[in-house]
């Protein structure tokens, strides 16, 4: 569809099926290809190129041709090719983008940033609003850079580096604009992996070396060491980055896997169509916050949970937050949890000013064990807050009996766990409120962050719906002490396309838990010992976020099937107590024995609908290879 007011220049080629809104300007030479979406007042230079499935917001400005700065000698570049935009990317509104970058596929540029001329972004990049990348930037795939960072000319910046909002990079010594300082301009070079905190400053020339991690408000003015972190002014080396916080070791996809620990692009390639329009109709309506999608899918969620209201957020972190906030724990509260679990879980309870009460972890479930909470209750003990860990419910009859008997909130962390359900009761809607994530990588993931809470108590509803708009209930009257928390118009608009398909995702789970569970058997590995298959609490229905088995010689597993090609990953390498953050409250090693046992052992293998029966054949072939004849 064309609107009516948009000026197309009769040497475009615009393909039939693209969406152009009102007062747009296409000059000469530019090809739009299928799919593509245009919001109005959106002017695209002559000889652009913008590929397939992507959607430009708008007032954006793209392959604007670049002026000399006024007081500089230095001639142009006579010849600036022409700006190429990859396929499926998405644009945000009042960015403007200079001739002579190319933007490869599945990039995100957020609100109002500006891309100079002779920049390379590599494959899903993603850049935060009002973030300015000066001209001959080279941004590795897969990193992000947050709002409001400035990355000046010449900056190289590799794969999967994260930069945080606020950051700035320099590049030469010199004030004021000089032919000096032209010619003798060197940017930082940030290694794969490395991660830059907010705020931090970096000096021309220096290298941050892989996997470093430079804390906030940080100034470096000599190379960083790689898997080193630093700190201060200047930055200094404090101590190594420790092998279970490296980034390339936690939850990544490694692009060369045979068969990858999940693999996203093949369930967005079924659907792309689909993301594209609803994209498309999301910019072009020019509501993001709050708008019908969020309204629509709220209620949806909460149908699936068995829930009377759904309140979307930001993210599952916030979603345990605000519900804690919203059951009413207050500060020195205890909140009965497991070790055994995500951070989020208890950094929310500490992030409220509560106190987390860790109880061990029943060995076949990985879920907090029921036998064992009664004895953690005292006086100051509010709430229970059970996680669904890897999929399956935790034992809810038990846990609501306890929580009756002693007047106790039942806050469920079901953010792996959307659509498992108890003796025949949807996860999430058995508590007084339930907490989900939509992360990417869920059973049920948006394209960036976002999360609900569920409840079927009133009262909980309108006060998470309150704290999620800084404590309003009317714009600028604030009755509680809220965050800004609020789940996107896009990202609601994504899982509504995706829902539909999600009964037929969790079945295909399941049936290749079965398939697995069943090679396994056959392979003797579980009848040996050397291979602990996921227990299945009777009456319950798993949804196999993650398919996680107890093996013997997990490390050296690992190893083995990386080497082969195999993806995998290991939740959680570390319990809680033992964290360091969490020191001050007293616990040691030996205190949770099951949920450091588990640590120990457990490894996650590939788990996606988009696996093939072949593909899981490999992995349980390749497991039973490294045994060998020591498990027979």
């Amino acid at each position: 569809m064309i609107a009516k007011t948009a000026v197309i220049d009769p040497k475009a080629k615009v393909n039939t099926d693209c969406t152009i809104g009102e007062y747009c300007v296409i000059e000469d030479g530019v090809v739009l290809e299928e799919g593509v979406v245009l919001g109005h007042h959106v002017v695209v230079h002559s000889g652009t190129v913008i590929g397939a499935g992507t959607v430009i917001g708008d007032g954006s400005v793209l392959g604007r041709s670049p002026l000399p700065a006024a007081t500089s000698t230095v001639k142009a570049q006579q010849e600036i090719g022409p700006l190429v935009i990859g396929k499926n990317c998405t644009i945000g509104a009042g960015v403007v983008v200079y001739r002579g970058s190319r933007i490869d596929d599945s990039c995100f540029l957020g609100d109002n940033s500006s891309v100079r001329e002779n920049c390379k972004l590599g494959e899903a990049v993603l850049v935060g609003q009002r973030v300015v990348v000066e001209n001959g930037v080279e941004i590795g795939d897969y990193t992000k850079i947050q709002t409001g960072a400035y990355i000046t000319a010449a900056t190289k910046i590799e794969e999967r580096v994260f930069i945080a909002p606020m950051v700035t990079t320099t590049n030469d010594n010199y004030m004021g604009r000089t032919e000096k300082r032209f010619a003798s301009r060197r940017g930082p070079i940030l290694k794969k992996g490395c991660r830059v905190g907010g705020g931090v400053t970096l000096l021309p020339g220096v290298t941050i070396g892989e996997e470093a991690f430079i804390a906030a408000g940080s100034i470096v003015t000599k190379d960083a060491p790689p898997y080193q972190l630093l700190m201060g002014t200047p930055a200094r080396v404090k101590r190594p980055v420790p092998d279970d916080e490296l980034l390339f070791q936690q939850n990544k996809e490694d692009d060369n896997s045979v068969v990858p620990s999940f693999n996203l692009k093949r369930q967005n390639a079924t659907l792309q169509a689909e993301l594209s329009a609803v994209l498309g109709n999301v910019i072009g309506s020019g509501q993001f916050i709050l708008g019908e999608n969020v309204k629509v899918l709220e209620n949806e969620i909460a149908e699936v949970c068995g829930a009377q209201y759904g309140i979307g957020v930001a993210n599952g972190s916030d979603a345990l937050y605000l519900a804690l906030l919203a059951c009413g724990i207050e500060p020195g509260d205890e909140v009965i949890t497991t070790p055994f679990t995500f951070f989020a879980t208890a950094g929310s309870i500490v992030r409220a000013g509560a106190v987390p009460v860790f109880v061990d972890i029943d060995p076949k479930t990985y879920n907090i064990d029921t036998e064992l909470i009664e004895e953690k209750i005292t006086p100051r003990t509010k709430a229970i807050l059970p996680v669904h860990l890897f999929g399956q419910a935790a034992e809810m009859g038990r846990i609501m009996e306890i929580a009756h008997k002693h007047g106790l909130k039942v806050i469920e962390d079901a953010a792996q766990a959307l659509g498992c359900e108890y003796q025949g009761r949807p996860g999430g809607g058995i508590g007084d409120a339930g907490c989900l994530s939509f992360f990417p990588t869920k059973n049920l993931g948006c394209f960036g962050d976002g999360g609900m809470v569920v409840t079927n108590n009133q009262e909980i509803a309108e006060r998470v719906r309150m704290l999620r708009v800084h404590g309003a209930k009317k714009k600028y009257y604030h009755e509680l002490l809220g965050v800004n928390s609020r789940l996107d118009e896009l990202q609601a608009a994504i899982l509504r396309i995706k829902l539909p398909h999600f009964k037929g995702w969790l079945k295909k789970r399941q049936e290749y838990a079965e398939l697995y569970n069943d090679l396994f058997k056959a392979s003797g590995l579980t009848v040996s010992g050397y291979v602990k298959t996921p227990y299945h609490l009777p009456g319950c229905r798993h949804t196999y976020n993650q398919y996680t088995i107890a093996v013997r010689k997990r490390d050296e597993l690992r190893d083995y099937l990386k080497q082969r090609g195999i993806g995998t990953t290991v939740y959680y390498p570390l319990p809680l107590h033992l964290q360091p953050v969490f020191r001050d409250l007293g616990y040691k090693k030996g205190d949770f024995p099951q949920a450091e046992q588990a640590a120990d052992y457990v490894l996650s293998l590939p788990m996606f609908p988009e696996l093939t029966e072949e593909e899981i054949r490999r992995v349980v072939k390749t497991i039973t290879d490294f045994y060998g004849d020591e498990a027979q």
